[in-house]
């Protein structure tokens, strides 16, 4: 049964893979899954380095916002103290 056959032909499944892949895709179905679990493997870890880019970044971008809000509840109570001894004066 080839990789490339075509279920309508009764051949098996059409799974769409150029000749060069099918090339070197091993033949014995258990080094074909060990195969796939690398390269899934690979994606997984592909996948985890890039959302913990994302995860460090967005965390930069909050202590950012929390800084800022930190400067404007300082400025805030600022004003109000100004704003006490003014009433008092």
């Amino acid at each position: 049964m080839s990789l490339s056959s075509n279920y309508s032909g009764g051949n098996g499944p059409d799974f769409n893979l150029s000749d060069e892949i099918l090339a070197v895709i091993p033949t014995d179905p258990y080094d074909q899954l060990d195969l796939a679990r690398k390269i899934t493997s690979m994606a997984i870890a592909s996948r985890v380095s890039k959302l913990e880019s994302e995860v460090t970044r967005l965390r930069q971008m909050m202590y950012e916002k929390d800084r800022v809000a930190f400067d404007l509840e300082e400025n805030v109570s600022q004003l109000r103290g100004r704003i006490r001894r003014a009433s008092r004066g």
